[in-house]
């Protein structure tokens, strides 16, 4: 077994185990949260393993896991791969917070324990942030949705360059985890993940990053993202938690959401909406209607709302009758 191992029994900060602290310090620090993840993370790690820039590091947090993850991140003998383990379940978030302080790299890449990379997603994301300068502290990556068979199902292809501030408040652009590389000192400058968010983890840290520092993205699909909705660890696929991350983004931003043009507000508030009414949440859908009817009352608000009411009907129907 080649891999450094750390035992957490709470959250709390632990120092790189003494042989880690030994070796050169790496460019890049490859956070890799993992919960009952087993099945998954080998192809996991082997993404990063060949990868065509070589000087990083690898820390996998393991979220206290039931499955055998550990026996199959030990099988992946590679001395560069630290394992932490959390005694009890914290969450992704926490994790990956757990992670950001293990790490020692001048960046931090994150990648889910489910999704991989294509092997020159470093190298091309580290050429296009040192080609754009200091100012800018974070660079993503298009990607790709894949169901459990491996077809692809979805393509995030945005891009953002600059100062994104109001074009994340509007969506979460830069989408998942595992697109994204940030400077250490600047995501360390923002204070890490806020661990009370239960989803939407990856949007409120894109939105606070994008306050502080510019962004680029690398326009080609390195990343290939797992959708599973029949997971029940993926947050993505839980009603509830996806309703209580969105109600929290916007009431931790709600004075900049009120300053947005209007186009860019009722964009906003819409994409929320549409959240809300999938969710099957009404209280939700009747507060944004309102808001958004106050923002554009027009044919095109009362459209707006009147499918979210519509949408959230048949959310709940669904969810009653099967049907």
């Amino acid at each position: 077994m080649d891999m450094l191992v750390q035992e957490e029994v709470t959250n709390a900060v632990v120092a790189p185990d003494a042989a880690a602290a030994q070796l050169d310090t790496p460019r890049v620090s490859v956070v890799i949260p993992s919960y009952n993840r087993g099945h998954t993370i080998v192809a996991c790690l082997q993404s990063v393993l060949t990868q065509t820039f070589q000087d990083f590091e690898i820390i996998v947090v393991d979220d206290a896991s039931a499955d055998d993850t550990k026996a199959r991140v030990a099988s992946v003998e590679d001395p560069r791969i630290q394992y932490i383990a959390h005694a009890q379940n914290w969450g992704g978030a926490a994790a990956r917070n757990t992670g950001i302080r293990a790490a020692r790299g001048e960046f931090i890449a994150f990648l889910d324990s489910d999704d991989t990379w294509a092997p020159e997603k470093l190298a091309q994301q580290l050429a296009c942030i040192e080609s754009r300068g200091p100012d800018y502290g974070v660079v993503y990556t298009w990607f790709i949705g894949r169901d459990n068979e491996g077809q692809e199902v979805s393509r995030s292809n945005y891009t953002l360059d600059g100062w994104a501030f109001e074009s994340l408040l509007v969506a979460n652009y830069v989408g998942t985890f595992s697109s994204i590389l940030v400077r250490r000192s600047v995501i360390e400058g923002v204070g890490g993940l806020d661990e009370s968010l239960r989803s939407c983890q990856d949007w409120d840290l894109s939105i606070r990053l994008s306050r502080v520092t510019k962004i680029c993205c690398v326009e080609d699909y390195l990343v290939s993202y797992l959708h599973n909705g029949k997971d029940k660890h993926r947050i993505s696929s839980n009603p509830k938690s996806l309703i209580q991350g969105h109600r929290r983004v916007l009431e931790k931003f709600e004075d900049d959401y009120s300053r947005l043009p209007r186009e860019k507000a009722v964009q906003a508030l819409n994409g929320f909406l549409m959240v809300f009414s999938s969710a099957g949440s009404f209280p939700d859908v009747f507060r944004l209607g309102r808001r958004i009817v106050a923002a554009a009352p027009d044919v095109r608000g009362l459209g707006l709302c009147f499918s979210a009411l519509a949408r959230t009907a048949k959310r709940r129907m669904t969810r009653r009758f099967g049907y």
